[in-house]
């Protein structure tokens, strides 16, 4: 590199083009026009700040500007990344500049092209040098991008960029409040249930209700013409009259617990509800007055009530001589679903009819009579938004007026009522028919359990109604479920003949729970005890 001492020795010296020829005498020479534009070219390559191709005379009119103008344009930057390849490979070469004509035009078009092909190439190689990302994308940003995927892990490139998307739209739904941020917590599905027991001859039908789980901590059964009952605690089974198969019985159609645990109602295929003490292991009584079979049954107290296919409910005091106390009419297909509420003021019930219906829970309240002097009662309101076999009731046990009700194939869907005024609060779509609802009694949420075509059980928070997670459980429909008495297992029985028990939720225990010394606290009135339940 020559010094600013050389240049200036030598003042006729083109073969630099990077050096400006300075005078140091104040007299100018009288130049023709054609040097003063090679010299004016010269300059500007000098000066490296040649930004495109085009008119020489764009120099010619930059040296005609005021002299202060020029002063500053000659500190401009010298590495200016626009410049020809050539000129940047070759920069003491005076062989290697390029052709300008004065007319402004290029003199060949392929040499036009290829000045343009080596300038791309010269930006694209030093965007690479320096790191800076081309194709107009963003020097900064708030994510870094994801390393190249190969064949091994397209599958995990796929999972990450379906998180980053789906980030966003995490908490989507219509709940703001605390419950609905807790139910969106992630949490590990069970994938496997708990315990498997093996359920022979356990009835593949719909409208049955075949399992209840006690507040003393036994499932009840129905298996044919016999009713079992399964100690958690030992893991021991009895069956009800001993088994003995030399009686011609009919088949149990329904199961329900008392409140106390101590008394399991089974309802029969021949219209007749029976009363069995399971300590003492022996029928107590048997109650009749249905035309069909019993598919469903709930007790509140001593007051144990019955659905018939005929579309009839019975109220029945197992105390009295005289049981029947009240009849209900108010559907026209068989009642597949019927549960009262934990205070024992309405009763809810489902029919093949596809109506939900609401009762008053006053026994004895209506001034109607059947023929035989029973007191008549009238639905305190009547739904018929389902379009299918309404099975699937639930009672809320942290909010008391509100009832869920799942509808069957034809329906697919889960509505909500409030019954102070009975109206539609929210509605759920699922993709398969809903045999059973259950509450969770430690945080809002709702489990509900499905048939055809997925037999899945499914978790969805509330009121946002978001879903948690879904598993498949059974390799057939699921017919029905019960909850355990601490609320964190619900056991389900499907038409594969097993019973399986998920473990769904946890207990949260309060320091009040925690100093309690008898550990035994009713949940609602409905005799659950709060003690973690033990499965054998």
């Amino acid at each position: 590199m020559l010094s600013d001492t050389g240049a200036s020795n030598l003042p006729g010296d083109v073969s630099n083009p990077f050096l400006s020829k300075f005078t140091s005498s104040p007299k100018k020479r009288r130049v023709s026009p054609a040097e003063e534009s090679i010299a004016t070219l010269r300059e500007g390559m000098g000066r490296m700040d040649i930004s495109s191709r085009g008119n020489s005379m764009d120099y010619l009119h930059m040296e005609r500007k005021d002299s202060k103008e020029t002063a500053n344009r000659r500190e401009l930057d010298r590495f200016v990344p626009s410049r020809p390849s050539s000129i940047a490979a070759h920069s003491h070469s005076s062989s290697t500049l390029p052709t300008l004509a004065l007319d402004g035009h290029s003199p060949d078009t392929s040499m036009d092209r290829s000045g343009s092909l080596s300038m791309d190439h010269t930006t694209s190689s030093l965007s690479a040098t320096l790191g800076v990302p081309q194709n107009n994308r963003r020097i900064l940003s708030f994510r870094s991008a994801p390393p190249p995927a190969s064949h091994a892990t397209s599958h995990l490139d796929a999972q990450r960029n379906y998180l980053l998307h789906s980030s966003s739209s995490a908490n989507r739904g219509t709940g703001t409040n605390a419950a609905g941020k807790e139910g969106n917590k992630k949490r590990a599905p069970p994938y496997v249930p708990e315990r498997v027991l093996d359920a022979p001859g356990f009835e593949d039908d719909y409208y049955l209700n075949l399992i209840d789980w006690s507040c003393s901590n036994r499932v009840a059964i129905g298996l044919g013409d016999t009713g079992y009952v399964w100690d958690a605690e030992s893991g021991t089974v009895n069956a009800l009259g001993g088994g003995d198969e030399s009686e011609d019985r009919p088949k149990v159609t329904a199961v329900s617990w008392s409140n106390d645990g101590a008394y399991l109602a089974v309802g029969t295929d021949a219209g007749e509800v029976e009363v069995w003490d399971v300590e003492e292991g022996k029928k107590m009584r048997v109650m009749g007055g249905h035309s069909a079979r019993i598919p469903s049954l709930s007790w509140h107290g001593h007051v144990l009530s019955s659905g018939c296919r005929d579309g009839s409910i019975h109220h029945h005091d197992v105390r009295v001589a005289k049981h029947k106390v009240m009849e209900l009419i108010g559907h026209n297909a068989e009642v597949c679903g019927l549960t009262w509420r934990s205070d024992g003021q309405f009763l809810a019930s489902g029919g093949n009819d596809n109506v939900v219906n609401c009762w008053d829970g006053r026994i004895g309240a209506s001034v109607l009579q059947t023929g035989e002097g029973v007191p008549r009662g009238v639905a305190k309101w009547t739904k018929r938004n389902h379009t299918a076999a309404v099975k699937a009731l639930a009672w809320c046990p942290w909010q008391s007026s509100l009832l869920a009700s799942g509808g069957g194939t034809a329906d697919k869907h889960i509505h909500f009522w409030s019954t102070s005024t009975g109206a539609r609060t929210s509605s759920l779509a699922t993709t398969t028919q809903v045999t059973s609802l259950t509450f969770s009694p430690h945080s809002k949420e709702i489990l509900g359990t499905h048939g055809y075509p997925d037999n899945t059980i499914t978790l969805w928070s509330y009121p946002s109604l978001e879903k948690i997670w879904e598993v498949p459980a059974h390799d057939s429909r699921i017919i029905c479920s019960s909850l355990s008495p601490d609320g964190t297992t619900v056991c389900t029985g499907a038409g594969d003949e097993n019973l399986k028990f998920w473990k769904i939720w946890e207990v949260k225990q309060s320091k009040k729970d925690k100093g309690d010394e008898g550990g035994m606290i009713n949940d609602g009135g409905m005799g659950r005890s709060k003690n973690t339940v033990r499965i054998r």
